[in-house]
């Protein structure tokens, strides 16, 4: 799953264990980076049930993401 989840990332317990539930690799995408944004934005519940986290690169994040899901499905281990 290729997810960006909004200010959900910074909010959402629900969000978090709905994710957590999944057995699935997840990347967490945002189009900024949130460490360069307001003290509340840097903790995200969104990373804590991901394999990764892409940040600040713009679009091009969703397309690093497309490639790195491609990658651990097809490599068929460590898939959390």
């Amino acid at each position: 799953m290729i997810i960006n989840a909004g200010a959900y990332s910074h909010t959402s317990i629900a969000l978090h264990d709905a994710l957590k539930a999944l057995d699935k690799p997840i990347i967490e995408v945002h189009l900024s980076n949130p460490k360069r944004r307001e003290a509340f934005r840097h903790h995200s519940y969104v990373s804590e049930a991901a394999k990764g986290v892409i940040f600040g690169l713009g679009s091009t994040g969703y397309l690093l993401a497309v490639e790195a899901i491609a990658e651990l499905v097809g490599a068929g281990t460590d898939l959390k």
